[in-house]
């Protein structure tokens, strides 16, 4: 084999370790997130604050929340979670809106805002 061809081998194959290394992380993080979507237990949460975390994924913001989550049992607990924010209801997610979550049973600060479920509430409500 030539030099030319182990060049490019080696070029090939540190390329592939790099965006494994980088792409890994989101990866196991969306599937680690639709697993919890799946098999979480459903609760509410009222959205105390956000901010945007200067980071966008698949022309999504990514959002840094802190929420108040309230499980059925009535019990309230405060989780800092970051997670995109679908474009259409942006501009109605703002501190103070409740929005339905999945948490962990066994790691109650692990949650996912379930934007399926969501739904806007009407002003006043």
């Amino acid at each position: 084999m030539g030099t030319g061809l182990w060049m490019s081998m080696a070029i090939t194959g540190a390329t592939m370790l790099v965006l494994a290394c980088v792409g890994l992380p989101f990866l196991i993080a969306s599937w680690n997130g639709r697993q919890l979507l799946a098999t979480g237990i459903a609760a509410q949460a009222v959205i105390e604050s956000m901010a945007d975390t200067g980071v966008t994924i698949n022309g999504q913001p990514l959002v840094s929340f802190v929420l108040g989550v309230r499980t059925r049992d009535g019990q309230v607990h405060r989780v800092t979670h970051r997670q995109s924010l679908p474009r259409l209801p942006m501009g109605m997610v703002v501190p103070g809106a409740v929005v339905p979550v999945k948490v962990d049973p066994q790691r109650r600060d692990r949650v996912r805002i379930d934007w399926a479920s969501w739904r806007p509430t009407p002003y006043g409500a």
